[in-house]
């Protein structure tokens, strides 16, 4: 459950009608201050608690706190509703500033003393702890220096996380304060995984090459009151240029933010790192997936919810995607979670605009969303009635059903069986193939005659009897609710109460009956092994 806090006072509760938001949006980002949106009406309570830039606000799930900040702005349309903005706290960087310096030392001194001068300017809801540090450099000894005053999230981006030493920054919220770390890496992985035909609603994918760089000109240390380049190593030239890679996408040079080493003081050094680079990740494009799917933790507490900077696991066959990708961005839609997004991949680069993980079969449905709801499969309702759909047999079913129906097998190296497993059906191939019975294939040979049977005849129970065997089958469906009045039928020599019938498959993969007798067309459904039946009535 989440709530939401201006200083001690709650201005949202779920459960409670006084504490009510408009559309409260909570956006969460990795190396990112992230924000909070929402609109308040008078009708709340504590409507008159919100203020600009104190007292904080702070979005609580399950006790554990997800987000504090400060509102920014707030507009009051004619009904006194006020649209409010908050930003997060890493955003009270922006409040301190450092002197022109000159650094050499360790990464984590390096963090220490950019934090510990922001803590000397402000008051004490603006600091931060100094936390985790696992950044290291391989001397453990840089170099920097500035010339300019810099405001403090700017010296803390340009010259630690955003610099050649890499790294994310992330704000905890302990019992003892507000802490900041500085990791290589995140090393957790979510419990929760994201799966096609299971939680994951909608999916898109996008290839950004603003950061693939053909050509650098590094620019190591200044020694002696000169920048240290690598024209004595490079015949003289101040430049490299991937050939290769520039034939095929032109000729462009990294900014000076990417072929910056301020520790580095040796020319083969500084080339052998530039070298690295441009024929390492500047030649790659970074791939992000944005995700649209259901927190399952929003409705079953002892699943772990989603959080980012942790990488999740991504499941989706059709899309060719099964591997962890850090979730770096969320946009959670705390009264709507089905509309929440989930951005994940930044990780993640590839060599090429070419896919590189593989495609999406032909005859799958060009819009998996669309595939999604003519199954009956994706609900516009809250989440709870979402996640009820989803444990519905049935409706894994008709996903199976037209998974088989519209991908042959064999499509991309994909079996009819793989594709009913991958969305939901759990038996083995034996109980998979007994399923499909019924449905039509190839003429086979002919076999030999069989041995005469004994005539079925129906009992007095009105059940089926082999001889005097009783199959404990009934002659007849059970009776339906009846339906509503047909039109009557034209005249003719022929039994008019027994309808005229005709199937016709759409485009969409729908089988429909088409009936001169409403009433009669309603006898017709799907048993549990997926052949159509028709139910005589007396």
């Amino acid at each position: 459950m989440i709530i939401i806090k201006n200083g001690d006072r709650q201005i949202y509760h779920p459960q409670n009608p006084n504490l009510v938001l408009v559309n409260p949006r909570l956006t969460l980002e990795d190396n990112g201050a992230g924000s909070l949106t929402f609109k308040i009406y008078d009708s709340n309570l504590n409507y008159n608690t919100i203020k600009k830039l104190y007292p904080l606000i702070s979005v609580i799930r399950d006790g554990e706190i997800l987000f504090k900040g400060r509102i920014i702005s707030d507009k009051k349309d004619f009904y006194n509703g006020k649209t409010v903005e908050a930003e997060g706290k890493l955003a009270f960087f922006n409040d301190s500033y450092m002197e022109p310096f000159s650094f050499s030392g360790s990464p984590a001194e390096l963090f220490r003393m950019i934090i510990e001068n922001h803590n000397s300017q402000v008051t004490e809801w603006q600091q931060f702890k100094v936390g985790i540090v696992t950044v290291v450099d391989s001397n453990d000894y840089i170099v920097r220096s500035s010339e300019n005053v810099l405001n403090s999230w700017n010296a803390l981006k340009d010259k630690c996380f955003k610099s050649s030493l890499g790294g994310h920054v992330r704000v905890r919220y302990e019992d003892d304060g507000d802490y900041i770390d500085w990791l290589s890496d995140y090393d957790t992985v979510s419990k929760q995984s994201i799966e096609f035909a299971k939680n994951m609603i909608d999916m898109s994918s996008e290839r950004d090459a603003t950061e693939t760089y053909t050509a650098i000109r590094p620019i190591g240390a200044e020694v002696e009151g000169t920048k240290i380049d690598i024209s004595s190593v490079n015949n003289g030239k101040t430049y490299i240029i991937n050939k290769e890679k520039a034939a095929e996408y032109g000729i462009i040079y990294a900014p000076e933010s990417e072929s910056t080493w301020e520790d580095v003081t040796l020319p083969e050094n500084l080339l052998k790192k530039a070298e690295e680079k441009l024929y390492g990740s500047f030649i790659t494009m970074k791939e992000t997936y944005e995700i649209k799917a259901v927190d399952l933790n929003l409705t079953d507490p002892d699943i772990e919810a989603l959080n980012i900077c942790e990488y999740v696991p991504v499941v989706s066959r059709p899309h060719g995607i099964n591997g962890k990708y850090l979730l770096s961005k969320a946009q959670i839609c705390i009264t709507e979670p089905q509309n929440s997004m989930f951005y994940l991949g930044s990780s993640k680069r590839v060599l090429s605009d070419v896919n590189m993980v593989g495609s999406m079969p032909a005859a799958v449905p060009k819009n998996i969303s669309s595939f999604e709801n003519d199954a009956g499969y994706i609900s516009e309702e809250k989440t709870e009635k979402l996640l009820e759909d989803y444990s519905k047999t049935e409706q894994v079913e008709k996903i199976v059903n037209q998974a088989v129906s519209q991908i042959p097998s064999g499509a991309d190296g994909l079996s009819a069986y793989e594709i009913a497993v991958n969305n939901g059906f759990t038996g083995n191939e034996n109980e998979w193939l007994e399923s499909l019975k019924g449905m039509n294939g190839e003429d086979g040979a002919d076999g030999q005659d069989g041995s005469d049977g004994k005539t079925p005849t129906i009992g007095e129970n009105g059940n089926w009897f082999i001889g005097n065997e009783d199959t404990g089958m009934p002659s007849r469906g059970e009776k339906g609710e009846k339906g509503d009045k047909g039109n009557p039928g034209s005249s003719g020599g022929g039994d008019s109460s027994s309808g005229m019938f005709a199937f016709e498959i759409r485009e969409d993969g729908h089988l429909w009956v088409i009936s001169d007798s409403k009433t009669r067309a309603q006898n017709f459904y799907i048993n549990d092994y997926g052949h159509l039946i028709y139910v005589l009535e007396e």
